[in-house]
C-alpha cells in the first residue's frame, strides 16, 4: 500500500518529484512520483537502485541494455518504461504507475477470484506477455506480486529482470532469477534456457493462485517447491473444473508442449482476438473489467491513497507553522494546484465506503429536509438538519440541536448490538426512531463476491426491525452501499443489479422499483424535495471514464422526469447543492451545475471541481481554486481540499500540515481567512471527527474525545462506552438528540450519551 515518504527520501530524484513510498525490493526502493506540471496520466513508479548493487561488475551495462530493450514494450496490458538513467549517481528507472493492488494483495484480502474474472485475467495477461515477447524479451519473474489490478483490468509490471533474447550473457552468472513457487522448470535448471514458454508456465501458476488463493507448488520448504516444479508435481485439486485444463496445459514440464500466448487467447477468450502476434499491440478491452466487489473496493482505496499523496505538502517547501499561528499559504501552492485538484477528483470517484474516511460523502444527504437531500447553509459546509429529518453518518456538522437530549428517540437508553455473524459496518442513517446501517460480509463467497445488505434497528433500544435483502439471500450488487432515505421510504440498489429498490422504512418491504438500463450498472441515489436522482455507470466505459447515465424520478409516483447521458462524468459525484436549487456533477475536465427540475446544464466550467462535503457550498477546482457550488463562480475563500470535517460556522478541520497520509494532528482553520484557530496532536488517520453543536467529537481506536469548536479545549474527559470493540475505531458516526451512534468494522453498533 502507499505510505508516507521516508524521512531521508530526497525531495527530487531525476526529473521527478517524489510523492510517497511504494515499497522496496532486492534492487532498491520504489516511490510514487510525478514529473513537473504532470497530470493524472503522468504518475510513475520511480525505482532507484541500491548503492551496493550499482557497484556490481557490469551492472550499469546490463541495466542500460535491459532498459533499452524494455522501452520497446508498449500496450494496454503492461506498465511501460517511461524513463531511465543508467549513468546517474543512483541509477533509476520509471514505469507507468497503475492505481490498484497487486494480485497477491487482492486475493489475500478478498479471497480467490471467480472463474469468469480468472478467465479474463488470463486473457489480458496473455496479451501483455505477447507484447513483452514481441519486443524479444522474457519477463522471467511473472508472479502475483507483479500483476497489478487496475480499474480497467490487469497490468504486467517489473521488467527489471527481464532479459533480451540476444543478450542472455548479461544476466549475472549463478543467480536464480525468479520467485519460488512461480518459476518454470527452466528457471530452476541451470542447463536449460528460459524462453517465452517459461513465462507461459509462470502464467499458469499465477492463474492457479488467482483461482484458489495458493500456488500449484506451494510448500513450506523451498527445496520441496523446487523439486515439485522440476518433476511436474502441481497440485490443482482446488482449481475449478472450468479452468483446470488450461492451467494444466501451461504447467507442462516440456516447454514445447505448452500453449503459446495466441493459443491461450483462443482458449480463454474465443470471442475476442483469435491470436496475439508478437510485436502487435492488442486493442484495449471493451467495457469495464469484471472484478468482484472486494477487488473494486481495494482499487478505490488505492485511488484515495493516491489522492492523499497528491495533496500532501512538499516537505522541503512548507515548514511546520508555529503553534496557533495563522498559516501562510505554502510556497509553490499554485504550482501544485494541478496535482491537488486531480487528487480530489480521484477521491471523489473512489468506491463507496472509502471516501467517507476523508469526509467526501458518497452516501445520501447532509442537512436533509423533510423530502431528503442536501442543504448548504453556513460558510463552509452543509446546513444543520432541522427537526424530524434524516441524519446521515456522512454529515460533517449535525447542527445546534445535536446535543439536545430532549430530542433523543422516544424511550432511548444506551445500548450495544454485537454481531452474530462476520460482517463489516459501512455507514448508517437515522430517521425518527429507525436506525438503518449498511454492512458487507466479512469474507467473499465462492465466486469472490462480498455480499452486502441493510439492517434496521429501533434507535431507542437496538431491537432488530428488518434486513434487506432477507437473511440467507445473496446480494450480488457490486459496490453495494449508496442509499438515501426520506420520511417513509429507503432507496437502495436492487439486489439483482437492475436499477434501484424502494423500501418501506418501517418494514423494509419493497414497495416499488426504479428501473435500470441495459448496459448500465446502478451507482448512486439521492432524494430531495420530492425528486429522486440516480446515476448509472456505463458498461461501455472503464470505471468513471465511460458514458454515465443520470435520471430524475418523482418521489410520489416514481415517474421518470428526465434523463441524460454525460460522457466521462463521475457517477459518484452526483450531489444536491444550494438548498436543492442545483445538481453538481464533475468529470476529469469539466464541472456541471444542472437544473434539478429539467436536467439541463445551467453552468459549466472546463475544470474538475469537487465538493468539500456533501451538499457543501464550495467546490475545490483545478486550477482556479474555490468556486461556489451553485453558480460555479470563483469564491474568495481559503483554498483547501479533502477536509476531515466542516462546521456550519466556517471552521474546516484538516490534517495538521496538510499531511493526510501520516497526520501530525488535526487543525481547525477559518475558511474565510485561512487562519488556524486551534490544533490537537491526538489524531490518527483512522479517526473520525464531526461537529455537534458547539463541540468537535473525535472517535479513535479506543475512545472518544469532546473538544470545544471555538478553541479546541477538552469539554469532557476521554470516554470509552460499553461494548466498544478493543483497538477499533468506528467506521460510521452520527449524532442526534444528545445521542452518538457508532458502527464498527466488526459489525458492532452502539449508542451512548454525547460526552
Amino acid at each position: 500500500m502507499i505510505g508516507p515518504l521516508d524521512a531521508h527520501a530526497p525531495y527530487d530524484a531525476g526529473p521527478y518529484r517524489l510523492l510517497a513510498g511504494l515499497g522496496s525490493g532486492g534492487m532498491g526502493t520504489v516511490h510514487l512520483a510525478l514529473p513537473p506540471d504532470g497530470g493524472p496520466h503522468d504518475l510513475v513508479a520511480f525505482k532507484t537502485v541500491r548503492q551496493d548493487v550499482e557497484f556490481l561488475a557490469d551492472f550499469r551495462l546490463r541495466f542500460r541494455r535491459e532498459a533499452e530493450a524494455a522501452r520497446a514494450v508498449r500496450g494496454p496490458y503492461v506498465a511501460a518504461l517511461v524513463g531511465a538513467d543508467p549513468d546517474a549517481e543512483r541509477p533509476w528507472l520509471a514505469t507507468e504507475y497503475v492505481v490498484g493492488p497487486s494480485l497477491d494483495e487482492a486475493v489475500d484480502r478478498s479471497g480467490p477470484l471467480p472463474v469468469a474474472a480468472v478467465r479474463e485475467l488470463g486473457a489480458d495477461l496473455a496479451r501483455g506477455l505477447a507484447a513483452v515477447h514481441g519486443a524479444r524479451l522474457v519477463h522471467r519473474d511473472l508472479k502475483p506480486g507483479n500483476v497489478i489490478l487496475g480499474s480497467g483490468g490487469p497490468r504486467l509490471i517489473d521488467f527489471g529482470i527481464a532479459q533480451a533474447y540476444d543478450a542472455t550473457a548479461l544476466t549475472a552468472t549463478g543467480i536464480m532469477v525468479g520467485s519460488p513457487g512461480f518459476m518454470s522448470p527452466e528457471h530452476v535448471a541451470a542447463d536449460r534456457s528460459v524462453t517465452s514458454a517459461s513465462d507461459v508456465f509462470c502464467l499458469g501458476a499465477v492463474l492457479c493462485f488467482a483461482a484458489t488463493g495458493q500456488g500449484p507448488f506451494h510448500d513450506s520448504e523451498l527445496a520441496a517447491v523446487v523439486n515439485r516444479i522440476a518433476r511436474g508435481g502441481a497440485d490443482l485439486s482446488a482449481v475449478p473444473e472450468e479452468l483446470r485444463e488450461v492451467i494444466t496445459s501451461c504447467l507442462h514440464t516440456d516447454p514445447g508442449q505448452r500453449p503459446t500466448t495466441g493459443g491461450l487467447l483462443r482458449t480463454l477468450d474465443p470471442a475476442g482476438t483469435a491470436a496475439a502476434r508478437p510485436g502487435v499491440a492488442p486493442a484495449r478491452r471493451e467495457g469495464p473489467f469484471p472484478w468482484p466487489e472486494g477487488v473494486r473496493k481495494q482499487i478505490g482505496e488505492y485511488e484515495v491513497a493516491v489522492g492523499r499523496a497528491l495533496l500532501a505538502p512538499v516537505r522541503a517547501e512548507v515548514p511546520p507553522p508555529p503553534p496557533l499561528a495563522p498559516p501562510e499559504p505554502p510556497p509553490g501552492a499554485h504550482a501544485r494546484v494541478n496535482r491537488l485538484g486531480w487528487g480530489i477528483g480521484i477521491a471523489a470517484a473512489a468506491v463507496v465506503g472509502v471516501v467517507t474516511a476523508v469526509a467526501i460523502s458518497l452516501w445520501g444527504g447532509g442537512g436533509q429536509n423533510e423530502g431528503g437531500g442536501s442543504g448548504s447553509g453556513g460558510t463552509g459546509g452543509p446546513s444543520a438538519p432541522p427537526a424530524a429529518v434524516t441524519v446521515m453518518s456522512t454529515m460533517s456538522d449535525f447542527g445546534p440541536d445535536a446535543t439536545d437530549r430532549a430530542k433523543a428517540p422516544d424511550g432511548w437508553s444506551p445500548w450495544s448490538a454485537v454481531s452474530s455473524e462476520p460482517k463489516e459496518a459501512e455507514r448508517c442513517a437515522l430517521r425518527d426512531t429507525t436506525l438503518v446501517c449498511s454492512f458487507l460480509a466479512a469474507e467473499p463467497d465462492e465466486q469472490g463476491i462480498r455480499g452486502g445488505w441493510l439492517e434496521a434497528r429501533d434507535a431507542s433500544d437496538g431491537t432488530p426491525k428488518w434486513r434487506y435483502p432477507a437473511e440467507g439471500t445473496t446480494q450480488r450488487v457490486v459496490g453495494f452501499g449508496p442509499v438515501d432515505i426520506d420520511a417513509e421510504r429507503v432507496y437502495t440498489q436492487a439486489p439483482d443489479g437492475d436499477g434501484f429498490a424502494v423500501l418501506d422504512l418501517a418494514t423494509g418491504e419493497p414497495v416499488a422499483k426504479l428501473p435500470g438500463e441495459p448496459g448500465y450498472r446502478p451507482s448512486l441515489v439521492r432524494v430531495h424535495e420530492g425528486r429522486i436522482f440516480t446515476s448509472y455507470e456505463g458498461a461501455s466505459g472503464e470505471g468513471a471514464t465511460g458514458n454515465m447515465l443520470f435520471r430524475a424520478f418523482s418521489a410520489d409516483d416514481r415517474k421518470l422526469l428526465w434523463e441524460r447521458v454525460i460522457n466521462r462524468a463521475y457517477q459518484y459525484s452526483l450531489d444536491v447543492v444550494a438548498d436543492g436549487e442545483r445538481l453538481h456533477l464533475t468529470s476529469p475536465d469539466s464541472t456541471f451545475a444542472l437544473d434539478p427540475a429539467t436536467g439541463e446544464t445551467v453552468a459549466e466550467v472546463p475544470q474538475m471541481c469537487t465538493a468539500l462535503a456533501q451538499g457543501g457550498r464550495y467546490l475545490s477546482c483545478s486550477p482556479s481554486g474555490m468556486r461556489d457550488s451553485a453558480t460555479l463562480k470563483k469564491a474568495d475563500v481559503y483554498q483547501t481540499a479533502l477536509p476531515v470535517g466542516l462546521g456550519r460556522d466556517g471552521t474546516v478541520l484538516v490534517p495538521a500540515g496538510g499531511n493526510a497520509i501520516d497526520p501530525e494532528g488535526l487543525d481547525a482553520v477559518d475558511m474565510e481567512t485561512g487562519d488556524r484557530r486551534w490544533t490537537t496532536q491526538e489524531w490518527a488517520e483512522s479517526s473520525l471527527a464531526v461537529v455537534a453543536d458547539d463541540r468537535v467529537l473525535i472517535a479513535g481506536a479506543d475512545d472518544m474525545r469532546s473538544l470545544s469548536l471555538a478553541d479546541g479545549k477538552e469539554t469532557a474527559g476521554r470516554r470509552s462506552f460499553e461494548g466498544w470493540p478493543e483497538d477499533e475505531a468506528p467506521k460510521a458516526m452520527l449524532v442526534s438528540g444528545g445521542v452518538v451512534f457508532l458502527a464498527f468494522p466488526d459489525g458492532t453498533v452502539l449508542t451512548a450519551h454525547v460526552p
